[in-house]
């Protein structure tokens, strides 16, 4: 059994842990709208089972394109269940606007865990969204 300062040393582990990112050298994933204003798309794969060995948290959404200025709510994941959701703005896409890292907070996650996510927006067209997740790896 860990005592208190074990369990202090272990936060601090994984505080200190570097972080990582999904995809890595490769481009973002994109979740894709549906018809119908505020109506969640498909389930996308983001991170396949079997990647992550260690348990993890994700802690990051950075926002890589949108197809166009509109309020959307991104839900994560794992497997079916519902880990995190966040909703964001974009406004001025085609003036170069500067896209959103979001703050997430996930449970703990089971290592080989898939994740997956959906989006929806306001205005109730086929947007999509692309996206990528900051992570860190829990200590053993």
């Amino acid at each position: 059994m860990i005592d208190d300062a074990g369990r202090l040393l272990k936060l601090q582990e994984y505080v200190d842990s570097p972080s990582k990112c999904y995809p890595t050298l490769a481009n973002g994933i994109t979740l894709e709208g549906v018809a119908g204003a505020w109506t969640l798309g498909a389930f996308k794969e983001i991170i396949p089972a079997n990647t992550i060995t260690s348990d993890f948290s994700i802690y990051f959404i950075i926002i890589e394109g949108a197809t166009l200025d509109d309020v959307y709510e991104i839900v994560l994941y794992m497997v079916e269940t519902e880990i995190a959701r966040v909703r964001l703005s974009i406004v001025d896409l085609a003036q170069g606007s500067v896209l959103p890292f979001l703050p997430v907070q996930t449970p703990r996650l089971t290592k080989n865990s898939q994740i997956q996510g959906k989006c929806a927006n306001m205005a109730g067209g086929s947007e999509d969204i692309t996206i990528s997740l900051h992570y860190r790896v829990y200590p053993i």
